[in-house]
């Protein structure tokens, strides 16, 4: 390889290489008309797709028919859209279960609040029967 074309690590040298190497150069003459031909003279259905060299000896060869790439992108479509609706449902279930809990606590705490003031309703009625009972003594 030339000296002047090695990058060398500078940046600058680098653009330049680029620059250089991708520069655009002429067709050589008669170049357009050669390919125009070419084209013209093999019918479509023989012309080389770019992707079946790809595709020669490839289980991926299945997917160029057309009926099993639109079952296929069918059933991709149809297992993302299951997915996203069981990810929603799992997350409402979550939610429940979480509101469930704070209900739950808030039960608690209000029957232990209830028992607290029963208790002390109790404990009035208790002195009051009393004092009643004293009252009716003398």
């Amino acid at each position: 390889m030339n000296k002047n074309l090695t990058p060398d690590n500078d940046p600058n040298r680098m653009d330049e290489l680029l620059k250089h190497v991708l520069r655009r150069e002429q067709a050589p003459d008669g170049f357009a008309d050669r390919i125009l031909a070419r084209a013209s003279a093999a019918p479509l259905s023989a012309r080389p797709s770019a992707v079946e060299p790809i595709l020669a000896g490839s289980w991926l060869r299945f997917f160029t028919q057309p009926l099993v790439r639109w079952t296929t992108l069918t059933a991709l479509a149809t297992g993302m859209v299951l997915g996203v609706h069981l990810h929603s449902v799992r997350r409402e279930r979550a939610q429940g279960e979480a509101a469930k809990q704070r209900l739950m606590l808030a039960l608690r705490i209000a029957g232990s609040k209830l028992q607290l003031a029963k208790s002390r309703v109790n404990e009035i009625n208790a002195v009051q029967s009393e004092k009643r009972e004293d009252e009716d003594k003398e």
